[in-house]
């Protein structure tokens, strides 16, 4: 590899950090290598504007903190220690980022913000399936999920959700099973679910004064 891509490799570890854990744990999981080379650079420029935005601020209590860009030339290393202590403070600030920036995403705090000033009424590009599960609403907390196929029905608490662009996963506990007739098949602790997206059918049995009472208690 070219020492000059090399070194800007280094230089935006802290935009990889904030990508991968954006992909890992976000909404978004791209796949095309440009995707992730774009979303990493934009995630480390953010990580190195909040970064200077701080050493700014701090600079009116303590003065100059050293903070410089990089002098980048293609012929020579621009890579000293200087640099080094920037790209490790930035890198703590995208961790810090990327944290908070899971929260904006998986809640959709931005979205919601939008819906409670009144700009929109959409949910954004996520399906239900997304938007429900990611919500703190009770009423997702404690599901009946009905498998037509095998004429059972599970009842349960959600511990985990997941989904594909060939299955939908859900993971329930203290689950007990049903048949169709609504005869007690069996109870257990939990039970792991995977279903077709245009196979699955969720009914939520949300009682304020029952299913709130044991949520609050579990």
């Amino acid at each position: 590899m070219d020492i000059f891509f090399f070194q800007l490799v280094i230089i935006f570890i802290p935009g990889i950090i904030w990508e991968r854990m954006d992909s890992q744990y976000g909404r978004e999981h791209p796949k095309e290598p440009w995707d992730v080379i774009r979303r990493s650079f934009i995630f480390g420029l953010a990580s190195y504007g909040i970064l200077f935005g701080i050493s700014w601020c701090l600079s009116w209590h303590f003065g100059d903190l050293g903070l410089k860009l990089p002098q980048i030339k293609k012929e020579e290393s621009f890579l000293d220690t200087n640099v080094f202590k920037e790209i490790l403070f930035a890198s703590l600030v995208s961790l810090v980022c990327s944290v908070l920036w899971l929260y904006i995403t998986n809640y959709k705090l931005i979205t919601r913000f939008l819906q409670w000033v009144g700009a929109t009424k959409r949910y954004g590009d996520e399906d239900i399936w997304e938007f429900m599960f990611n919500s703190r609403r009770a009423e997702v907390e404690y599901v009946n999920i009905r498998d037509f196929d095998k004429k059972l029905a599970y009842t349960g608490w959600v511990e985990a959700f997941s989904e594909s662009e060939k299955q939908r996963e859900i993971v329930l506990r203290d689950v007990i099973v049903y048949d169709f007739d609504s005869r007690v098949i069996m109870e257990t602790e939990r039970v792991y679910l995977a279903r077709k997206a245009d196979n699955i059918d969720i009914e939520f049995p949300y009682k304020a004064t029952g299913i709130e009472g044991k949520s609050n208690g579990k």
